[in-house]
C-alpha cells in the first residue's frame, strides 16, 4: 500500500529539532480522539496539513523575563509532535512508516507512535506502537499515550537515547515475528510489559499550557527544588532550609556541600509537574551533567501534615512521580549523585501515593492487551 510522503522540514533548518512523530493508523474516531486527549496540548504540538514542508519552529524567540537572578532570560526549548491523521495512513504498519521516514529530506523524530487496533481494543490504556528510527535493531514496542507524551517533553535532554532505550525495553516483546505470521498476530501474542500508573492513576499526568509562559530552568550540577507554591512565605524558607540541610547521619560538616540548586521565582506559581519538566534544560557548560530529577514543593509540601516533596524524575520512568519525605531529599540527591543508587531505589520508598517499584518478574508476568 502506498502512503503519503511525510513533510520535510522548514528550508534553512539545519540543527537537529527534537521530537516525535504521532500517526494514526488503524483505529475508530473515539480511539483516536481519546489518545490525543491523553497526551494534551503539548508544546510545539503540528498538525500535518498537506504543504511543502513543515512550519517553522522559531531560531530565537522572544525571552521571557523572570525574578530569578539565576534564570537567565533566553529562549523557549524548540521541540517539535507531528500529528498525522490523513485517512490515507489507515492501516500503515511501523515498517511503512520507517521507509517513509527514509525518503529524501523528511524529517527525523526522536520516537515514532503509531496508533492501531490494539490502541482502539484497550479502552484502559490505549497503547500504542512505538519504534525508535534511529535505532540499528528494528524492534517496535508498546507505550502509553501519557508515557509517550511525558517522554516526549524531555526529548531535548542529552539522556533522551537512554530513555527511550529504557522505554523500548519496558513495552518491547520477547518473542520475534515467524515468517508467515502477521503483524496484528504478532501484536496480539506478544507479552505487554508495560505498568498501568500512568493511565489509571486518580490523577493521571496530563500537560496543559501555563496560563503564562514559564522561563527556562538551566539545571547546573545540582539537584533542582522547584517552589510552585507561593502561599506562605516562612513555610517555603523553612522547607528550603530543611531540603538542604546537613544530615549528622551521614555526612560531616567537612563534607558539607549544597547539593540542590533551588528555583524560587514566582512565575512558577501554581505550575504542574508537567509544566516544569518541559522547561528544564540542562547546561552544556558543566563537566558534571545535573541529577535527573526536579523536586517539588508544591501546596502539599508546605500545607500538607507531612512536609514531603514532590520528585519528578527527568529520565528513564518520566513522569512517574513519587513523595518523599523532606529529611530524605538531601539524602537521595548525594547518593543519586556519587552513584550509591538509582532513582528507582528511591521511588519504592516514596509515599503510597507514589506510584509502586514493581519487579521484573511480575513485569513479565503481564500479557495481552
Amino acid at each position: 500500500m502506498t502512503h503519503p510522503t511525510l513533510p520535510p522540514p522548514p528550508e534553512g533548518e539545519t540543527e537537529r529539532v527534537p521530537g516525535a512523530l504521532l500517526i494514526r493508523g488503524d483505529c475508530d474516531d473515539p480511539a483516536w480522539e481519546d489518545v490525543l486527549s491523553r497526551m494534551g496540548d503539548l508544546p510545539g504540538m503540528v498538525v500535518h496539513t498537506p504543504g511543502p514542508s513543515l512550519p517553522p519552529i522559531p531560531e530565537h524567540a522572544p525571552t521571557l523575563p523572570n525574578q530569578n537572578p539565576t534564570l537567565p532570560a533566553q529562549a523557549p526549548i524548540r521541540r517539535r509532535l507531528l500529528v498525522v491523521q490523513d485517512p490515507a495512513w489507515r492501516g500503515v504498519t511501523p515498517v511503512e512508516v520507517l521507509q517513509a521516514l527514509h525518503s529524501d529530506d523528511a524529517w527525523v523524530p526522536d520516537l515514532v507512535l503509531v496508533a492501531d487496533r490494539g490502541t482502539e481494543r484497550d479502552a484502559p490504556l490505549r497503547p500504542l506502537v512505538a519504534f525508535l528510527p534511529g535505532d540499528d535493531d528494528f524492534e517496535p514496542f508498546r507505550v502509553t499515550p501519557r508515557q509517550a507524551a511525558l517522554t516526549y517533553l524531555v526529548t531535548h535532554r542529552p539522556s533522551i537515547e537512554d530513555t527511550l532505550e529504557h522505554q523500548k525495553d519496558r513495552g518491547g516483546v520477547e518473542s520475534e515475528r515467524e515468517p508467515d505470521e502477521s503483524y496484528e498476530d504478532w501484536l496480539d501474542a506478544s507479552p505487554h510489559l508495560m505498568r498501568e500508573v500512568l493511565e489509571t492513576a486518580g490523577q493521571p499526568p496530563r500537560y496543559q499550557p501555563p496560563t503564562s509562559p514559564l522561563p527556562v530552568i538551566t539545571q547546573n550540577d545540582s539537584g533542582l527544588l522547584v517552589r510552585t507554591d507561593f502561599s506562605d512565605d516562612r513555610a517555603w524558607a523553612a522547607f528550603a532550609a530543611d531540603a538542604d540541610r546537613l544530615d549528622p547521619r551521614h555526612e560531616s560538616s567537612e563534607d558539607y556541600a549544597p547539593y540542590l540548586q533551588i528555583v524560587d521565582d514566582p512565575a512558577f506559581d501554581g505550575a504542574t509537574p508537567e509544566q516544569v519538566l518541559a522547561v528544564v534544560r540542562q547546561s552544556e557548560d558543566d563537566e558534571e551533567p545535573g541529577e535527573e530529577i526536579v523536586v517539588i514543593a508544591d501546596r502539599a509540601s508546605m500545607h500538607g501534615p507531612d512536609r514531603s516533596a514532590l520528585v519528578v524524575p527527568l529520565q528513564d520512568d518520566v513522569g512517574w512521580s513519587f513523595r518523599l519525605p523532606l529529611e530524605d531529599v538531601r539524602i537521595m540527591v548525594i547518593n543519586l549523585f556519587v552513584g550509591n543508587n538509582d532513582i528507582a531505589d528511591w521511588m519504592s520508598r516514596g509515599l503510597p501515593d507514589g506510584p509502586a517499584v514493581i519487579t521484573e518478574k511480575e513485569r513479565r508476568a503481564w500479557r495481552g492487551w
